[in-house]
């Protein structure tokens, strides 16, 4: 039987030029082809444009390929870019830093057929030490983010109907994007490890935005910040989960610390 599901990939680009064609190279050795790919660039001073250019030019006419250019405006408006301009009933997302493993988008899309009261489904991400899968709650996750943005599929209209990245937020906008979806839909996280970073980057802590783990520890407060005023959540659940994100804060800045340091 012929799969409903169509995929667009959504990928973010600034500066990317030594891990983009790797990045690239990983969808087009899926098992399951998808139907377009979308690169938005973020305002690269770098040759990102230029190997975009050349692969595109040289890659598979099986898949539509997008290249679109804008001044920097960071990943959240370009990934809000980049599925207004996609065709497909689903959105993948990947970053110019990461690549899939082979089978990410056959299992994510087979579930999606088989299951569709699901509008969001992830595989699991190499870096971080998690071995759950299954159904994930909205009350699960406001403890634990489950997803991993390279690692997510999900149907476009849920996207648009949840409002898309938050552009005002620089960190964890993907999280915030995650929870207001599950307070509404079915999440199912697969057990597939179906991304890693390149450079085999940790979690936090090492690079990128990560790297700054004060402001990651604010995002996330902003996120149950807005979850409270947007009253999906009382004041017990807020109190609550504020103080855990304070203690996985410090937990976080241990391990940093710890790994620094060789200790």
């Amino acid at each position: 039987m012929k799969s409903g599901v169509t995929i667009s990939v959504i990928i973010p680009c600034y500066n990317s030029g030594k891990t983009i064609k790797v990045c690239l190279e990983s969808i087009l050795t899926q098992t399951e082809t998808v139907n377009e790919v979308i690169v938005v660039d973020d305002g690269s001073t770098d040759e990102s444009v230029n190997i975009i250019r050349d692969f595109f030019k040289n890659a598979s006419k099986q898949i539509k390929f997008i290249l679109a250019e804008q001044k920097n405006q960071g990943p959240s408006a370009a990934r809000n870019n980049g599925v207004l301009l996609a065709s497909s009933s689903h959105i993948a997302f990947l970053d110019s830093d990461d690549e899939w493993f082979f089978d990410h988008i056959r299992i994510s899309k087979q579930f999606l057929d088989n299951n569709r009261e699901y509008k969001i489904t992830a595989t699991k991400y190499l870096a971080i030490p998690n071995n759950f899968s299954g159904e994930v709650s909205f009350k699960k996750l406001l403890i634990r983010n489950y997803l991993s943005t390279p690692c997510v599929v999900l149907d476009r209209d849920c996207f648009w109907d949840n409002g898309g990245f938050n552009e005002k937020m620089k960190y964890s906008e993907d999280y915030y994007l995650w929870l207001s979806i599950v307070f509404k839909n079915r999440f199912y996280k697969l057990d597939y490890i179906g991304a890693k970073n390149i450079d085999y980057k940790r979690p936090f802590g090492d690079k990128g935005l990560s790297s700054n783990l004060l402001q990651m520890h604010y995002g996330v407060i902003k996120c149950y910040d807005n979850l409270y005023f947007n009253k999906m959540i009382d004041f017990k659940t807020y109190f609550k989960i504020k103080a855990i994100e304070k203690l996985k804060h410090l937990r976080r800045l241990i391990l940093t610390y710890l790994h620094k340091y060789k200790i």
